[in-house]
């Protein structure tokens, strides 16, 4: 195993990961964390004195990957803009900076300037339940967790070869994906 420094979420915080090959530096790569499967920027090789870690670099991000990032992106930067104007006009004294979502489409976790209060938090729970909402509708969390199945996007996926447009789950995979884009 290979062990490399990656950075995820919101506050660009850097941890190590371990990985069954070595990846190039600034690649995007999923990782499974303690919160879920996470976008991640590779920064470096760990040298061999690093100590274990339970993070899993997955695998490199595809191109049908970048696409659907970019589709709930959309949906994230709306939902926040939306909580911070709320949040603005309300009563509430709470301060929404900004959010990280977790690569299943579904999990969003809210960074708040201080602890926010209770007003604070029902606003934004809403908002957040219905952008959840969207997203499980147009069937992205399936697509970004499975793909074709079991190890889309590497060479042990059955059919696969690593390219993920060549076997027939990919295929159907990206024409859902095209669809859902629409």
């Amino acid at each position: 195993m290979i062990t490399h420094h990656v950075r995820i979420g919101f506050a660009g915080d850097v941890f190590a990961a371990r990985s069954s090959r070595a990846i190039q530096r600034g690649r995007r790569v999923l990782v499974r964390t303690p919160r879920g499967v996470e976008l991640a920027e590779i920064l470096s090789t760990c040298d061999d004195d690093t100590p274990p870690t339970s993070l899993e670099i997955l695998r490199p991000t595809t191109p049908n990957d970048d696409l659907l990032i970019e589709r709930l992106q959309r949906h994230k930067v709306r939902a926040v803009r939306e909580c911070q104007s709320i949040l603005s006009e309300s009563e509430s004294t709470a301060v929404l900076l900004d959010v990280d979502q977790l690569f299943d489409g579904g999990t969003l976790v809210l960074h708040f300037l201080g602890e926010p209060d209770a007003l604070g938090r029902e606003l934004t729970d809403a908002i957040v339940r219905r952008y959840e909402a969207e997203v499980k509708s147009i069937e992205l969390s399936d697509l970004m967790q499975t793909g074709c199945g079991p190890g889309c996007g590497t060479a042990e996926a059955s059919g696969c070869g690593g390219s993920c447009s060549s076997c027939s789950g990919c295929g159907i995979a990206s024409a859902r994906q095209k669809q859902s884009l629409r």
